[in-house]
C-alpha cells in the first residue's frame, strides 16, 4: 500500500458517494461529472489494495472492508467539519482568548473601559490580565506567554526586537481631596506641596524617574513620606485625604472625590504604547488591537 500517496479529498469523494448511494447523485452533490467520481474511486481502491463498493438489487453497498473503514473516515470527516468550525468562530470573534499585559499603575485607567466595549461585542473571548513591572512583562512576551503589552515610557529594557506602536499620550497631575480647598482654584509653588503628606509611585517606576528628573531641572527637592506600588491605593489615600499624590490624569478622574492640583511646573508627559511580537500575534489578538485603535484609550 502506497501510504504516502494517499489524497484525503478521495476519502471525501467516498464518504459522499457512500451518503448519497450512487456514483451520479454523488457528482450532482459535489459539483464534478460521473467519471471523475468513478475515477477517484477507483484510485482510492488502488492505493488501498481493496475494493470499497459492490453491487445488490438495491444499489451501491459497501464492502465488508470498507465497512470497517468507514468509522474512521467519519471520524476524520466529523474532526475537520469540527475544526473548520472553531477556526471559523475564531475569525468571528465567537471564541477566542486574549492574554494582556499591563503595569498595574497604567491598568485602572487604561484598559476598564475598552474590556467593557470589548466584551459588550465579543462575549465570547476570554481575557486574561496580567499585572507587573516592564522587565517582567517584556520576558513573558518574549516566551510567549503574553499576546501584547500595553504600557508607557520610558522602557527600561531593550525592547528593539519587538513591534511598538504609540497609542496614546497621558500626563500626570498631583491630585488631592476635593475638600483640600487651599489647594484649588488657583496656581499652587510646587515646593507648598512639602507642606503636606506627599504619596507617590514607586521610586523605581518609570513615572517617578521621569518625575524626577523634573525635580532636579528645577533644583527642587522632595521628602515623599508614602511609596506606593499600585495607583489605586494611592488613589483610596486620597479618598481618605491622607495628603497629596501623583498620579495619571485619568486615574484621578475615575474617583469623583479627587481634583487635580494646578501647579507652576510641567509634569511628565508619557506616550503609551502597544508592544507585541508580530509573528506571534493570533487573529483574536490581532483583532483586538485594531478594537483598541479604533476605540481610542
Amino acid at each position: 500500500m502506497e501510504i504516502e500517496k494517499l489524497d484525503l479529498d478521495l476519502f471525501r469523494i467516498f464518504y459522499i458517494v457512500y451518503q448519497a448511494g450512487s456514483f451520479s447523485k454523488a457528482a450532482d452533490l459535489l459539483g464534478i461529472t460521473q467519471p471523475s467520481i468513478s475515477y477517484s474511486i477507483k484510485k482510492l481502491e488502488t492505493v488501498l489494495e481493496i475494493k470499497l463498493f459492490e453491487r445488490n438489487g438495491y444499489g451501491l453497498v459497501l464492502t465488508s472492508e470498507a465497512e470497517k473503514l468507514l468509522p474512521y473516515i467519519e471520524t476524520a470527516i466529523m474532526t475537520i467539519s469540527n475544526g473548520t468550525k472553531q477556526i471559523c468562530n475564531i475569525l468571528e470573534l465567537k471564541q477566542g482568548k486574549v492574554t494582556i499585559g499591563i503595569p498595574a499603575h497604567i491598568g485602572v485607567f487604561m484598559l476598564t473601559n475598552i474590556l467593557k466595549k470589548f466584551n459588550e461585542k465579543y462575549p465570547k473571548i476570554r481575557i486574561k490580565v496580567i499585572n507587573k513591572p516592564t522587565k517582567d512583562l517584556v520576558h513573558l512576551l518574549n516566551n510567549n506567554e503574553l499576546d501584547f503589552i500595553i504600557d508607557s515610557s520610558p522602557f527600561d529594557v531593550s525592547m528593539n526586537h519587538l513591534e511598538i506602536f504609540k497609542i496614546s499620550e497621558e500626563k500626570c497631575y498631583f491630585a488631592c481631596h476635593k475638600n483640600r480647598t487651599e489647594l484649588l482654584n488657583k496656581k499652587i509653588d510646587v515646593v507648598d506641596l512639602n507642606n503636606f503628606p506627599i504619596i507617590v509611585p514607586s521610586t523605581t517606576s518609570g513615572t517617578m524617574k521621569e518625575f524626577s528628573k523634573v525635580l532636579k531641572k528645577n533644583n527642587l527637592r522632595f521628602d515623599f513620606d508614602f511609596e506606593i506600588t499600585t495607583s489605586e491605593m494611592i488613589a483610596m489615600m486620597l479618598e481618605n485625604d491622607m495628603g497629596v499624590g501623583l498620579l495619571f490624569e485619568k486615574t484621578i478622574n475615575i474617583y469623583p472625590s479627587l481634583r487635580k492640583i494646578d501647579l507652576n511646573i510641567n509634569l511628565p508627559i508619557f506616550d503609551v504604547f502597544l508592544i507585541y511580537k508580530q509573528k506571534h500575534l493570533t487573529v483574536t489578538a490581532k483583532k483586538m488591537i485594531n478594537f483598541i485603535l479604533e476605540n481610542k484609550l
